[in-house]
């Protein structure tokens, strides 16, 4: 894919993620399913991306930087969305603080970019590609912190992992 394909994707995907976490919906651990399906396109879009470009250690390192941000972000993300137990379900909500850590999260990948371009221009391509892996590992981050608050909740069903 395009660097340009890449963005538009990218802005698609946080705005299907922001509509989602924003309104009131019901918890499942399918959840997950989202940020390993994420994390797989990111994958292989990084890798296509690094076969063909040639990536220093800095650019390796600004990328592993800019995951695990995110990776501290849906931790975060997690404690900002509420949940409660209504007809032997468990329901959430994220709030104003949810979508500001999101746009806080694709800012700091955004800069991250261009701090790569800047030092690192041979990884710039690279960082540039992992937007839906950083989405992805940062989704993934939030729904299994969620999870576990879930499990503690008085009358929350018994969530199961899914395939």
């Amino acid at each position: 894919m395009s660097g340009p394909l890449q963005v538009i994707i990218g802005i698609a995907v946080l705005g299907w993620i922001l509509y989602n976490q924003l309104r009131v919906r019901q918890f499942t651990a399918r959840r997950l399913r989202v940020a390993g399906i994420l994390g797989v396109v990111g994958v292989v879009e990084v890798a296509s991306t690094a076969g063909t470009h040639p990536v220093s250690v800095v650019g390796w390192t600004l990328l592993v930087a800019g995951l695990v941000i995110g990776a501290a972000l849906g931790l975060v993300r997690a404690a900002t969305v509420t949940l409660w137990v209504r007809d032997g379900a468990v329901w959430t909500q994220g709030h104003a603080l949810t979508a500001v850590l999101w746009i806080v999260g694709i800012g700091i990948h955004i800069g991250l970019d261009v701090l790569a371009g800047a030092v690192a221009p041979t990884a710039n391509a690279v960082n540039s590609s992992s937007v839906l892996l950083f989405i992805a590992v940062s989704l993934g981050v939030q729904g299994q912190v969620t999870m576990q608050r879930v499990r503690t909740l008085p009358g929350a069903p018994v969530l199961v992992a899914t395939r």
